[in-house]
């Protein structure tokens, strides 16, 4: 009842983000407000909702795939969080990654600092004061929407008319969503708003864990035998279980904090106590809680801190999906 209302009294607030960002686009739009150019091509990778999406890794994956085709690339972040600031170089293969809120001074920096031919903006789809030569936007399958509302009664940064600018619509985790024909309907409505984009679908395919603090590489058979206890403060919780849970593996507890949260030693110590109470010595996290929690584990005896290492996936319109990245370069 409580949360009912306070979504209810929500609402006025959302009206008002949605005005705001409507007329924001529309000033850019007619050049009222400036929008910028700088000498190297510009792909934005970014999402229409508040995370989730998993748009980091695959930034981190076209900075890869645009390296071997010997681009020189250039990742720019806001950095809010900072967790994409300490994922992505690991992630990544020597791309510079640029922190700072200004993004076009952090492009020319790049340009000018590492000679980039291309800038990749990680979470972009919003800063529209760059112009942008492709606009790759990250659809969760398991949630695209959220509840259709703009934050904060939802999760949408902005109204479904925003999706007109994209030139991808990656969905992403379309192997956790068993139902097909969600699927299919969610295709179906992106192609009513974009004719023109590409659609593609991708899934984060766990590859093995390693060991927090030496990375040392642990097959996902070993951890067939007991229970584990998760920690994660990310997105999308629910997926990082069912990722869990379709490798086999069993759950005992999961230790969920709110997305780009920063833990404390005291957090370590209560999941800690929690896993010796119950005779338990595996805690499994994401490579994004990871960069967070190194420096936080290795005190607590007979714990071990694991990651789950993952990779992008493309699965279904691979070519679409390279056609329409490689082609910005003929143009």
């Amino acid at each position: 009842m409580f949360r009912k209302a306070l979504l209810l009294l929500s609402i006025p607030f959302s009206f008002l983000y949605f005005v705001i960002i409507f007329i924001r686009n529309i000033l850019y739009n007619f050049n009222i407000l400036r929008k910028y150019k700088i000498n190297a091509k510009v792909i934005s990778v970014g999402n229409i909702t508040w995370g989730g999406t998993g748009k980091t890794p695959v930034a981190a994956f076209i900075a890869d795939m645009l390296a071997k085709k010997s681009r020189r690339v250039s990742i720019l972040i806001r950095g809010y969080g900072n967790d994409e600031s300490e994922l992505l170089p690991k992630l990544t293969s020597n791309v510079p990654v640029l922190v700072g809120r200004d993004r076009v001074k952090r492009g020319k920096e790049a340009i000018e600092n590492h000679l980039s031919d291309t800038i990749l903006l990680d979470d972009g789809f919003q800063y529209v004061r760059l112009r942008r030569d492709l606009d790759i936007v990250c659809i969760d399958a398991s949630k695209p929407f959220g509840n259709g509302w703009v934050i904060p009664t939802g999760s949408l940064r902005e109204g479904l008319y925003a999706l007109k600018r994209g030139d991808i619509f990656l969905i992403t985790k379309a192997d956790l969503v068993s139902n097909k024909d969600k699927l299919e309907k969610l295709e179906k409505k992106l192609i009513a708003i974009n004719r023109r984009a590409v659609i593609a679908k991708a899934i984060h395919r766990p590859l093995h864990f390693y060991e927090i603090q030496n990375e040392e590489k642990i097959n996902i058979s070993e951890l067939q035998n007991g229970e584990l206890v998760l920690v994660s403060a990310i997105g999308s919780p629910e997926c990082f279980e069912k990722t869990i849970l379709r490798l086999g593996l069993k759950i005992n507890k999961h230790f969920i904090f709110r997305d780009h949260y920063a833990y404390t030693k005291e957090d370590i110590v209560n999941i800690e106590d929690y896993c010796r109470k119950n005779k338990l010595d595996r805690v499994v996290t994401t490579e994004k809680d990871a960069v967070k929690l190194r420096g936080l584990t290795g005190a607590g005896e007979g714990v071990k801190y694991l990651v789950l290492k993952v990779r992008l996936e493309i699965i279904e319109n691979e070519d679409g999906f390279y056609n329409r990245l490689f082609g910005i370069y003929n143009s």
